[in-house]
């Protein structure tokens, strides 16, 4: 790129602009404010109408866990439709409408069943067709002929009015905080429950696709209890062991209190070194060596080897050798 000399530009000799620094600038400043985000830091949050409910306990005892088995889900996006007109021989754009788009959740199929316990009460509670199947001459080729034989319902005849999913709430999460997607009135509009196969060695996962008719936001501290259902179920709440303490003669790794972590990286590395330095320098070190093996002894033993002990056999050899004649011819 050319430059063009000018005497409007200064140098600072305190700050070196090289490539590292640029981004850490960027990315490293304020507590990583501006660092990217990563795909894993995230929650999804199911709320179940429990009077849609066939079974109880998918509220009750597994409605967290529902969330907590989502592999991977689609962010909310929208689809925005636009149009060119006229006015006054000026061109303008107008917006006609916005449609959120088509949301992919996909699950691991546990072993318990669970995301095909959501799947069967969702179906049962929206369709009579799960239920009418299982009465006898509910399908019979005769049953259109005649009202008679027609005793079961059909189709959407199943009296569902309010929504299974009272809603479906995304969090992404990042730095104690989250952004929150509140999905409305979401209904599914395809269930894939995958394919078996005997070549496979992959974990087999269910895929859900829901369509919601409006998206709320919402934002707020991880801390706080905003995200729902996080860290409730299933959670390790135990403080860490990674602390320092002294027993004796022997110290654990006296490693760094988080308040002493400051937005630089010098002083982070600076911690960092101290605290591997403080384990090397405490750790249990075993005198007596391995046993059978080594020794701290000077004296030449078994082998011939100063310093070093070998394991011997407690059973006494006859070291005696005695010679027999053997007639070869």
């Amino acid at each position: 790129m050319a430059f063009t000399p000018t005497n409007q530009l200064s140098s600072d000799p305190h700050v070196l602009l090289r490539d590292q620094r640029h981004a850490s600038r960027l990315f490293v400043d304020d507590q990583f404010r501006l660092a990217p985000k990563l795909d894993f830091q995230f929650h999804v949050a199911f709320s179940l109408n429990t009077s849609a409910l066939r079974t109880i306990d998918l509220a009750q005892r597994h409605a967290n866990e529902i969330g907590m088995l989502v592999k991977n889900v689609d962010l909310p996006g929208f689809v925005i439709e636009s149009k060119l007109v006229n006015q006054y021989n000026r061109k303008r754009v107008i917006q006609t409408k916005a449609t959120p788009n088509a949301i992919v959740i996909k699950f691991h199929d546990d072993n318990m069943g669970v995301i095909n316990q959501l799947w069967q009460n969702y179906y049962s509670y929206y369709y009579a067709d799960s239920a009418s199947a299982n009465k006898v001459g509910a399908y019979n080729k005769t049953a259109t002929r005649s009202s008679d034989f027609i005793t079961t319902n059909y189709g959407f005849d199943n009296s569902s009015t309010s929504p299974f999913f009272n809603y479906i709430k995304i969090y992404q999460m990042a730095r104690h905080e989250y952004i929150g997607y509140k999905l409305v009135n979401p209904l599914i509009t395809k269930m894939e429950m995958g394919k078996v196969n005997y070549e496979s060695t992959k974990t087999h996962e269910i895929s859900m696709t829901v369509q919601c008719e409006a998206i709320s936001y919402e934002s707020g501290m991880v801390d706080d209890g905003g995200v729902e259902g996080f860290a409730q179920t299933h959670y390790d709440k135990a403080p860490s062991p990674l602390s320092g303490s002294t027993t004796g003669t022997s110290a654990s790794p006296t490693f760094t209190n988080q308040s002493t972590l400051t937005n630089n990286a010098i002083d982070f590395l600076n911690n960092l070194k101290a605290t591997v330095n403080a384990y090397q320098n405490t750790k249990d070190v075993n005198p007596t060596g391995l046993q059978g093996i080594s020794s701290p002894s000077t004296s030449q033993n078994v082998g011939g080897l100063q310093g070093v002990n070998f394991p011997q056999s407690s059973v006494a050899l006859d070291t005696t050798t005695t010679a027999n004649k053997i007639n070869i011819g």
